[in-house]
């Protein structure tokens, strides 16, 4: 992350800003107290800043001119103020800034951390904006990146339908009414054939002379809109934080509905309803498909001795390691205690055999440390796994767990296939 612009006059404000952003985030604060700072600033550093927070009034600068000198470096930028009148309040807002913050509300440096880790998430969020004016395109676009999103355009329906194909990580659409062959709702409609409430959010730009088209693109599945002509700027980026953020709860709750809750990867249940539709298709298409189950070596011993905190950090870097050493075509899940599973599919089964016991070797080499009592713990983990044929995953699991019985026999920390 590059570096945060600072610009305060006042020494304690400034002193407490720049010590809570450097805190809460990986990167320097540059702190200026002056306009003539800044612009020195920023001829010798140009427009290489993350994010920059300004105060309105300074002593050389006191009608907000800081803030055009930083925006004009295409840097994303929140205000400190102490006066929020509608005349400043417009003013603000008509420099194309991220956010405002008022200086007397208690919270505001709170409000700050919270708005620029906003940011920086933003960052990752695709938007498709859709409508035939090239004009309103390019304004609607110019104000998502103010807040840092990523921007796609399209002209018309069509165009939208296709972009919306080519990348499926969009998660909010902004789209205009009155279009040449598809009109917005009707593109609404189309989109939520495929792209449902939860995983895509949609916005309609209304106009003044029909009152009645927010209620028909709310119909016909929008998740809200905004009247073209008169919305506020302020308005524009609380409703597109409003969509996102219930997408946001929507994904966490999905999330925790099949991730395991200490070490993040999926849990039994995703396991077994994933891993059953994997089976099936490997079964039909006579794929590959092999079962590794692979148990922690004495686990209870490293509870026992260190703690149940260090147990949880060996589980947690048990899991990371599983994750780094798998491809995105295998499921990786935790089924309970210190016992993780892997399913496989199309490997050949000499290239797999090689796999799992670089994969023990891996396990056996990479010792964890728990920095709460400074110790440094020796992990290696028994393995055993199973391929097809079988008559269903759970047949396939009892033949991997008894490889797994076999390796502990032998010894434990060794691989059985």
């Amino acid at each position: 992350m590059n570096p945060i612009l600072l610009v305060e006059d006042s020494a304690m404000l400034g002193r407490l800003a720049k010590a809570k952003i450097e805190q809460a985030f990986d990167t320097s604060v540059y702190w200026c107290k002056s306009l003539a700072d800044a612009d020195n600033l920023l001829k010798r550093a140009g427009g290489n800043f993350s994010m920059a927070l300004l105060d309105f009034n300074l002593p050389d600068a006191p009608y907000g001119e800081v803030i055009d000198r930083v925006v004009s470096e295409g840097i994303s930028s929140l205000v400190f103020t102490s006066d929020m009148t509608n005349e400043v309040r417009k003013q603000v807002w008509s420099k194309k800034v991220a956010d405002y913050i008022l200086k007397e509300d208690p919270n505001c440096l709170d409000y700050i951390i919270a708005a620029m880790k906003q940011l920086v998430e933003n960052e990752n969020t695709l938007v498709l904006v859709v409508d035939d004016s090239k004009s309103q395109r390019t304004a609607i676009s110019d104000l998502l990146y103010v807040h840092k999103y990523r921007v796609l355009n399209a002209k018309d329906g069509e165009t939208a339908l296709a972009i919306l194909e080519q990348y499926p990580e969009i998660k909010l659409v902004i789209t205009d009414y009155h279009m040449p062959g598809m009109d917005g709702c009707k593109l609404c409609q189309r989109i939520r054939e495929k792209y449902k409430h939860d995983r895509l959010a949609i916005i309609g730009l209304s106009s003044e002379e029909d009152r009645t088209l927010g209620a028909r693109f709310v119909k016909s599945g929008a998740n809200d809109f905004l009247v073209k002509q008169s919305f506020l700027v302020e308005e524009f980026y609380c409703r597109i934080t409003h969509c996102l953020d219930i997408l946001h709860l929507i994904e966490k709750n999905r999330e925790g509905a099949i991730k395991d809750f200490l070490t993040g990867i999926y849990n039994r249940r995703y396991f077994f309803d994933q891993g059953e539709k994997l089976l099936a298709d490997c079964q039909e298409k006579n794929r590959n498909l092999f079962c590794t189950m692979l148990d922690l070596d004495f686990f209870k011993n490293i509870n026992d001795q260190y703690g149940h905190d260090a147990g949880d950090q060996v589980l947690k870097h048990f899991a990371a390691l599983l994750t780094g050493e798998t491809e995105s075509k295998e499921i990786v899940a935790r089924i309970g205690g210190e016992e993780f599973c892997i399913l496989s599919p199309d490997f050949p089964a000499d290239e797999y055999r090689l796999k799992v016991e670089k994969l023990r070797k891996t396990i056996a080499a990479s010792p964890v440390t728990v920095p709460s009592n400074k110790t440094t713990i020796q992990v290696t983990a028994s393995i055993g796994w199973a391929q097809l044929p079988a008559e269903s995953l759970d047949t396939l699991l009892q033949a991997a767990d008894a490889n797994l019985y076999l390796a502990k026999e032998h010894g434990r920390n060794c691989a059985v296939g």
